[in-house]
């Protein structure tokens, strides 16, 4: 019987968002009873040996321009023996390489991991590139290099031409000793759908022990080492491998985790940071969770509501829009699924809460999500629906298999969390986080934080990054998975940050929301901050759904056609 590791997808995730951001992206919850930390942490030396690389060097150009501004440039070549190599498959101008950093950086000399890196270089002219713009792309559990490409499309070309773009795998992600564990999701998201269900809970518990068990030994060796403060310290060595005295960094959802534990750990090395989608400074798993889960919930609610007043909404005719989703949760816990066109798969109950949750962070899915709802409605068809789910959980089209992304997740956000409550004190948790989670309840009573997964050897630190240069942080007023309130309570707790507020629904909003642009751009490019309460509104303009009827095309078509005729 093939082993699955049970995951809830709830916490501190990051979905597709127009192409910036992994395909694929999502995360497990991992709510614990961790205290709120607000400890500074205390810097860790990187190694004192330079980190290795594959093959050769870049060598880091530094020029001060006359308004006193300092960029940072590199070449091929630098002591590290570090060098950038065309990326198998990829297309143009997308270099990668790998370097070695410690495991354990309590024992920088002992064991050795590698961490892979690419970027893709500064289109402009090289005396006006500014520097390496590093990013992650949030998760946590997902690899930055696959997002690369889609990054470069989405960014301004003021940005791309003035910056490289460099990203990486973090370690157990990607290609950099990746968790190794079965991770065949299939059917395998499971929810309680009522309090006190003491055989739904168990079944919890056994399942996620059974995933545990089809982890390798080395990726449990791994685990207690995958958390965000030994990441922070990677990027660091990261920047001295490609030879750049400060980097700027953009980091979404999660990465503004990492950037601002980047800021603490190394401020003297950034030059910019722009953090989109905050995570709130605190290190309570359960509250995060309470917290995201009636974020999902109010973003549903935005959706129907949207939905009910746009006559090109796909649901409409079938009724209030909340009474239909919730009809036809009824409809598959009574049935355990749906069929789909898909070989012989179904739409399970926790896969139709998945596709919800999926297309919740980003307006650009809420029509996909309309149409596969009023399919299930009409026909009982789950195929649209599944094939949300299937994207958001890493699924291959081509071999059916899929990412380690969700089983990463869990380990790595347990690799921020020192506490590790019995199974009784999770089930509480998981209870209290149901609570404030309204539609999304059951999904939230099924969490089993952190149960199995070893203890964490470099637990998260917050701290508030007093030493650090300016910091943006960008918040969206409708965001699913970061409510903004975690932006604003960043945007607090940091000594020197500048919030930008935006009007929009969806998750992230830097490369995605057109009014964002010229902001953001001229703080990377010229280090000018937004004004204190500056922010720009999408929702005004924006338009979620769009009908299927091409009858005005025709109309408009063939009017064309008899003028043409008439010439």
């Amino acid at each position: 019987m093939t082993k699955k590791l049970r995951i809830l997808a709830a916490l501190l995730t990051l979905g597709l968002v127009a192409a910036a951001c992994s395909s694929g992206e999502v995360a497990s919850t991992a709510p614990t009873s961790t205290p709120a930390t607000e400890t500074p942490a205390t810097e860790t030396p990187a190694t004192e040996t330079p980190a290795t690389a594959t093959q050769a060097e870049v060598t880091p150009t530094t020029e001060t321009s006359e308004d006193g501004e300092t960029t940072t440039s590199t070449t091929d070549e630098d002591s590290a023996g570090f060098e950038w190599d065309l990326c198998e498959g990829a297309f143009g101008n997308f270099d990668c390489g790998t370097i070695q950093v410690p495991l354990d950086y309590s024992s920088p000399d002992g064991e050795q991991i590698d961490i892979a890196i690419a970027r893709i270089a500064a289109s402009g002219p090289a005396e006006d590139v500014i520097g390496p713009l590093v990013f992650n792309p949030g998760g946590p559990g997902f690899g930055g290099i696959e997002s690369l490409e889609g990054i470069a499309l989405t960014l301004p070309f003021e940005i791309t031409e003035r910056f490289d773009l460099v990203t990486f795998d973090p370690r157990g992600t990607g290609t950099s000793a990746a968790v190794d564990c079965d991770n065949n999701l299939d059917d395998a998201i499971l929810t309680i759908e009522t309090s006190g269900d003491d055989d739904g809970w168990q079944s919890i518990v056994d399942a996620t022990a059974e995933g545990l068990s089809s982890c390798s030994a080395a990726t449990l060796d791994l685990a207690p080492h995958l958390g965000t403060m030994n990441v922070a310290r990677d990027i660091d060595l990261i920047r001295e491998a490609i030879g750049a005295e400060t980097i700027n960094y953009l980091g979404y959802s999660y990465g503004t985790r990492l950037g601002a534990t980047y800021a603490e750990l190394f401020p003297g090395n950034i030059r910019a940071m722009v953090l989109d989608a905050a995570v709130r400074p605190n290190t309570d798993w359960a509250l995060l969770a309470g917290d995201q889960a009636a974020g999902l919930d109010s973003a549903l609610q935005n959706f129907a509501g949207a939905c009910d007043a746009d006559p090109d909404c796909p649901l409409q005719g079938t009724g209030p829009a909340l009474e239909t989703i919730n009809s036809l949760r009824e409809n598959v816990a009574e049935q355990g699924s749906l069929p789909t066109l898909f070989d012989q798969r179904v739409l399970t109950l926790g896969e139709f809460d998945l596709a919800i949750i999926s297309a919740l962070y980003s307006k650009t899915l809420w029509q996909t999500l309309a149409t596969g709802l009023a399919d299930a409605e009409a026909t009982e068809d789950g195929t649209e629906l599944h094939f949300l789910t299937d994207s958001y959980a890493g699924r291959s089209f081509e071999d059916d298999s899929y990412s380690s992304g969700l089983v990463a997740n869990s380990f790595i956000n347990c690799a921020d969390d020192a506490n590790r409550p019995t199974a009784d004190e999770q089930r509480a948790l998981s209870e209290a986080s149901a609570e404030q989670a309204g539609f999304f309840a059951p999904a939230m009573r099924a969490g089993a934080g952190c149960l199995g997964i070893p203890e964490s050897q470099s637990p998260l630190e917050i701290g508030t990054a007093a030493d650090a240069p300016p910091i943006v942080i960008i918040g969206n007023t409708g965001d699913p998975a970061t409510p903004y309130e975690w932006s604003v309570e960043l945007d607090e707790f940091l000594t020197n940050s500048v919030l930008y507020t935006v009007e929009a629904e969806g998750h992230t909003a830097y490369g995605s929301i057109e009014c964002v642009q010229t902001a953001i751009d001229a703080y990377l490019i010229d280090l000018e901050l937004p004004e204190k309460g500056a922010g720009c509104s999408d929702n005004a303009t924006a338009d979620f759904f769009y009908s299927d009827d091409f009858d005005d095309f025709d109309l408009e078509e063939d009017e064309y056609l008899e003028e043409d005729e008439g010439e």
